[in-house]
């Protein structure tokens, strides 16, 4: 789905005006950013209620988590609502004069219809919790299905607005989840449904407590990772945004296979780690490390093949810098190598060292993509080369830290 959406946008939009799209809807997602690690802190907490046998434990953190999401998401919508009256999107986003009506109503139905879905994709990980991603994949799987018909209409219909895709892609991102809750929670988890008798909030501090170490987390991936297209907009422009984004899409493919696998094991990690169960750990991470030989093989592949790929998939459109494919590439190996060690650790809350790596990169990143971004011979590449630098430093760390918990051997930091 997400290669066949390419061509689509780029029959209905200009480069400028696709890169303008990409660049606010990665904007807009860093509201995510917001649910200050609540998320994956109910991920934890309900996964370690159910292995622990304590269901109406399980039930409390779900309703808590999502009264607390609820309230954060009201206060974001309220947030936004006053900054609309004195802050020009059109600038912000660098954007055209003759788009800058369309860009301000496309930053307004986006957060309007975010706000909601914040809420409502908490169900995602409930369902990762209890070991079901398939359903989760699923829901996302839907959306892409949905949003890739709807692209399909309205480039069989010809001209379409910014706002117009807004309420169409938007209000796809949240009806699906919507309907996730209501399906679920009158089926499977029924018994986890939110439920006013089920608020505890003296379990906030819980939720909270883990929350907090994923929200700085979460923080150095959104600097990271998702100010990659508005970096590259300020800098170079938004019209050199779709060729970033299209060699993300391409090579990030095998990172979605090997997430797809690796997705699991978080709170299989943590049932087995509440379990003492550490031959099974091994076992498992010496098989993903397997796998992940085989992903980077594929990886490598993809580099050579990217010229034809790309003639095939967007024909002459853009051209996309083979520099550029060299670091994407490099880019899905390492990640994907670290993703193995990160999913162990996040799995069992133990991210003291990842704490202080976060802040460390919250500060770099940042500066140097702009730095070397500024380099003719690197551009738009120059952006996952920091990225790169700053993901280095954790393959000093992470596989270590794992290795000792396995052993037994980990104490003080590496413990915690």
């Amino acid at each position: 789905m997400s290669f066949l959406v390419i061509p689509l946008y780029l029959d209905l939009l200009t480069d400028v005006s696709f890169g303008i799209w990409l660049t606010v809807s990665a904007v807009i997602n860093w509201f995510n950013f917001f649910d200050l690690g609540m998320g994956n802190g109910l991920r934890n907490r309900f996964a370690q209620a159910k292995a622990e046998g304590k269901k109406e434990l399980a039930a409390q953190y779900v309703s808590t988590a999502y009264a607390l999401i609820g309230g954060i998401s009201a206060a974001i919508l309220a947030g936004f609502l006053i900054a609309d009256l004195f802050v020009d999107w059109a600038v912000i986003f660098a954007t055209p004069e003759v788009l800058a009506r369309q860009v301000n109503e496309m930053a307004f139905i986006l957060v309007m219809l975010f706000c909601p879905q914040f809420v409502f994709q908490l169900i995602k990980m409930i369902v990762t919790a209890d070991q079901r991603p398939a359903l989760s994949n699923l829901m996302n799987t839907l959306v892409n299905i949905l949003q890739l018909g709807a692209l399909f209409f309205l480039s069989v219909r010809g001209e379409v607005n910014l706002p117009e895709l807004a309420i169409y892609l938007g209000g796809i991102n949240l009806a699906i989840p919507v309907l996730a809750n209501i399906f679920l929670f009158s089926g499977i988890y029924l018994d986890y449904r939110p439920r006013i008798k089920y608020l505890d909030f003296s379990l906030s501090g819980k939720l909270l407590g883990l929350g907090m170490t994923f929200f700085i987390l979460q923080g150095a991936a959104l600097v990271v990772f998702m100010t990659d297209n508005l970096i590259i907009t300020h800098v170079l422009g938004p019209e050199e945004v779709p060729a970033y984004n299209i060699a993300y899409r391409y090579f990030n493919l095998t990172a979605v296979v090997f997430a797809l696998v690796t997705t699991p094991f978080w709170s299989a990690f943590t049932e087995a780690y509440v379990k003492k169960d550490m031959v099974w750990i091994k076992k498992v991470v010496k098989r993903l490390l397997l796998l992940w030989a085989l992903v980077s093989a594929v990886a490598v592949a993809m580099f050579f093949a990217a010229p034809l790929v790309y003639t095939f998939w967007i024909g002459d459109a853009l051209e996309i810098p083979r520099v550029l494919n060299f670091f994407m590439m490099v880019w899905v190996i390492i990640s994907t190598f670290l993703s193995i060690f990160g999913t162990f650790l996040s799995g069992l809350g133990k991210l003291k060292i990842s704490l202080f790596y976060a802040v460390f990169i919250a500060v770099v990143n940042i500066p140097l993509s702009i730095f070397l971004a500024g380099f003719p011979a690197l551009g738009s590449a120059g952006v996952i080369l920091a990225t790169l630098i700053g993901m280095s430093f954790r393959l000093l760390f992470q596989p270590a830290q794992t290795l000792k918990i396995i052993r037994g051997t980990a104490t003080g930091i590496w413990n915690r």
